[in-house]
């Protein structure tokens, strides 16, 4: 099975660390894109980020380049199709709806749009369905 190609956005706190240590090996996807505030966009991901967890930094994803956080961000203007957001509340309600409306499906560690109908919230234990 070919992995599918991954984007996190809010790349550099520490949601977004835990997301990279989950998803660096996963069987179905594939750390493509990294996305942060301005301060980080431009920066290598080990130049941008303060690593915090127990493992260490993959040697490929502090090798790559931080994103702006906006649709538009990609080098070659592919965005992958899959973001995973790591992102406040506040930030989420703008940014998220900007991603899902270029075309990606965006699965969020924010409450921003939890109570939203239309907005599926998955507990594998509850709905794995969804």
């Amino acid at each position: 099975m070919e992995r599918r190609k991954v984007g996190i956005l809010g790349a550099t706190g520490m949601v977004g660390q835990r997301f990279i240590q989950l998803l660096n090996h996963h069987p179905w996807f594939e750390i493509a894109w990294l996305a942060a505030s301005d301060r980080s966009a431009g920066k290598t991901y080990g130049e941008a980020c303060r690593w915090k967890l127990d493992t260490p930094l993959p040697a490929r994803i502090a090798a790559m380049t931080v994103m702006p956080n906006v649709p538009e961000g990609t080098p070659d203007g592919e965005l992958p199709k899959i973001i995973f957001a790591a992102l406040d509340a506040d930030v989420a309600c703008e940014l998220e709806p900007q991603f899902a409306a270029a075309g990606c499906a965006v699965v969020s560690n924010s409450s921003a749009f939890r109570m939203k109908p239309d907005v599926p919230l998955v507990v594998p234990e509850v709905n794995a369905d969804q």
